[in-house]
């Protein structure tokens, strides 16, 4: 495809407009008036009228990849995409070359740099306008293997269990997590300038800015904590909460991030604003930091009604509500704020003093309740709703998946803060088939009994949109209807297992964005009830996307063999969690009993090695304390016994050896 651009409107004529031509032609209509209002020249109807035929394409060059092709080779990046493993320019263009040779498609790549042209890529990108060239954001690893499904479903159990025991209103739900903030904001805001000027800069307060911490707190209505700043200096002055939000705190330590022991201040600041009571327990939903998870944290929830429940490790940008939607754009009116302070006030640069009134007013702008209700919402904490994330956002975590064990050795159990065990909720029940669940976590495959069953375990319905590779035309097994489910059935498709590697063993579609997912149904009754359809147009994609992973296969990480702990969501104020927690202080602060050690102590490598000389005469070695007289031989610099040689005392020494050379 060339840059050149077109210079006329020319293009096709549909068989449609033809058709509609030649009828009204022969109700009687001039063709010359035909001609106008179609927005064609009378000439070119005349042609075209008396052609059977019409151009189904303009110029000689035909597409290298069919449509159905191209397709799929969008499914397949968007998919890469999803799983942040997105393909680069080069890549496809390597991905579509190695595709046209293995499969005999007659093309004109360039043989030579065995990758298709960027005319094609032009092409390519333009024929499907959804697929664009982005510069991606990067995204730890870790965060890409903790956010999956049996994380996350374990979160929506524990907070299930705690809403239906406790019934927290949504006043009495609230969301703790730290931000930093900073003297230099990490993002400036765009500013007018010369069209094409390479350099464009903004004056800032310093190179790199101080950090200082803020604390917030927000319930599901709209209700903010006022906030905490932390601030990295060794002793607190009045000055620096100088025009801060009204009942704001101040704190010191020597890194500015929060500890144990600020924590528990913290706590003490936020008792007094939420006034938890017997009657009015609080729902505190915070990350597994290791300030927030101490034994005097815990002992300070049991004792003051706070019920704490802790997301999974990595999450944050997904199920905290702080960092899913208030602190971004809180930053942002920050940065804005920052911009103006250096404005009004030129030649001097922002400090710690007057970081605090910078933020009291973008504090006064994001802290809105319509932001914290929306964070709440897209989290799924309130209202309730475990459904919120898609087979789309765990795409990520799908490379280190594995095969849980099913061993019954961790099951979640929630108990309540003050009970040992007579008011407990039960323990969730474990499930009766292996999940996928990620390499790096060490939750337990278990599903509560109760309400929240019809949310974790799917429906007929959505199990059979999860057969390959499409719902309406590549189906494996008759739809159902729910209303006619039977026991039989229900019992049926609870038993479905999941493949080891789904992504890679099974070849389906990507029409979706999602992985293929091949269900084992071979064994249940409704394998046997239901006869399975063949689709031509499902053969061919299927044909189609196993070619594509033969030469560009999805990431998989290998499996890891490790014993060591994870941390998962938990109910950190409950009674199991505390007893652990002081069982494994206890293990921690034990005294190691010395191990003695037997070994010859090892010589040092680089010890410089002793030569031992002999006598070139009677073979003695040299020893300590000399008892006779040696001699070295000016030649070969060997050491001799005085008697062993005929020398008389006069001039160099020379042995015989060296005389005979």
């Amino acid at each position: 495809m060339s840059r050149r651009e077109r210079k006329t409107d020319r293009q096709n004529c549909p068989l449609s407009l033809l058709e509609e031509a030649r009828k009204r032609v022969n109700e009687g209509e001039s063709k010359r008036s035909v001609a106008k209002s179609l927005g064609m020249a009378e000439s070119t109807l005349r042609k075209r009228l008396l052609r059977t035929s019409i151009a189904t394409k303009l110029g000689r060059y035909d597409l290298t990849f069919s449509k159905e092709v191209e397709q799929e080779f969008c499914n397949y990046l968007m998919h890469l995409d999803d799983m942040y493993f997105g393909m680069t320019a080069k890549n496809l263009r390597i991905l579509a070359f190695e595709f046209a040779e293995r499969n005999n498609i007659s093309h004109r790549f360039n043989r030579d740099a065995k990758a298709a042209g960027k005319d094609w890529l032009r092409g390519f990108l333009k024929r499907h306008p959804q697929i664009s060239l982005r510069q991606p954001t990067s995204t730890s690893i870790a965060r890409a293997m903790g956010f999956n499904r049996p994380q996350v479903e374990r979160f929506y159990i524990n907070l299930s269990a705690l809403m239906d025991k406790h019934n927290f209103p949504p006043s009495a739900i609230y969301n703790m997590d730290e931000t930093g903030v900073s003297t230099v904001p990490n993002k400036a805001p765009k500013v007018l300038t010369l069209k094409g000027k390479r350099s464009v800069n903004k004056i800032s307060s310093a190179e790199r800015g101080t950090n200082v911490t803020v604390v917030n707190a927000v319930s599901a209505t709209g209700h903010f904590v006022p906030p905490v700043f932390i601030f990295g200096r060794k002793r607190m002055k009045a000055e620096l909460l100088d025009g801060a939000p009204s009942g704001s705190v101040g704190m010191v330590s020597d890194s500015s991030f929060i500890n144990c022991d600020l924590f528990l201040n913290w706590l003490t600041h936020f008792k007094d604003h939420v006034r938890p009571t017997d009657e009015r327990p609080i729902l505190l939903i915070l990350d597994n930091h290791v300030s927030h998870c101490s034994i005097k944290a815990i002992d300070f929830f049991r004792a003051n009604n706070i019920i704490a429940l802790t997301i999974p490790p990595h999450s944050s940008h997904k199920l905290q509500p702080l960092d899913k939607g208030f602190h971004t754009v809180l930053k942002k009116y920050f940065a804005n704020e920052c911009e103006k302070w250096m404005r009004n006030h030129p030649g001097r640069a922002i400090t710690v003093f007057q970081i605090t009134a910078i933020f009291n007013a973008a504090f006064g702008k994001a802290a809105t309740i319509a932001c914290a209700t929306e964070s709440f919402k897209t989290t799924g904490i309130w209202p309730y709703n475990p459904d919120v994330f898609s087979e789309a956002d765990f795409l990520a975590s799908a490379v280190t998946d594995r095969e849980f064990p099913n061993d019954g050795s961790e099951n979640t159990a929630i108990a309540d803060d003050n009970s040992s065990g007579e008011n407990s909720i039960p323990s969730v029940q474990q499930q009766q088939q292996p999940v996928l669940a990620n390499q790096d976590s060490s939750l337990g495959s278990g599903k509560k009994a109760n309400s929240t069953d019809k949310n974790l375990m799917p429906s007929t319905q959505q199990q059979q949109q999860m057969l390959l590779p499409n719902q309406d035309s590549c189906s494996s097994v008759t739809s159902t209807n729910n209303s006619n489910e039977t026991p039989d059935t229900v019992s049926a498709v609870k038993q479905v297992s999941v493949e080891k590697n789904p992504v890679q063993e099974a070849v389906g579609s990507f029409s979706n964005g999602h992985a293929a997912v091949v269900l084992n149904v071979k064994n249940s009754p409704l394998a046997k009830e239901t006869p399975t359809t063949a689709n031509p147009r499902c053969k061919t994609e299927e044909a189609i996307v196993k070619k594509l992973l033969d030469i560009s296969p999805l990431p998989k990480a290998p499996r890891k063999n490790t014993t060591r702990k994870h941390k998962k969501s938990e109910v950190i104020s409950s009674s199991p969690y505390k007893t652990q927690l002081e069982t494994d202080q206890e293990l921690k602060n034990k005294p190691k009993i010395p191990r003695l050690d037997f070994k010859k102590p090892k010589k040092p490598k680089n010890a410089p090695k002793i030569k031992k000389w002999k006598c070139g005469g009677c073979n003695e070695i040299y020893k300590e304390p000399i008892e006779e007289d040696w001699i070295e031989c000016s030649g070969c610099k060997n050491w001799w016994h005085e008697k062993c040689t005929a020398y008389t005392g006069v001039g160099a020494y020379i042995c015989d050896f060296c005389v005979d050379k």
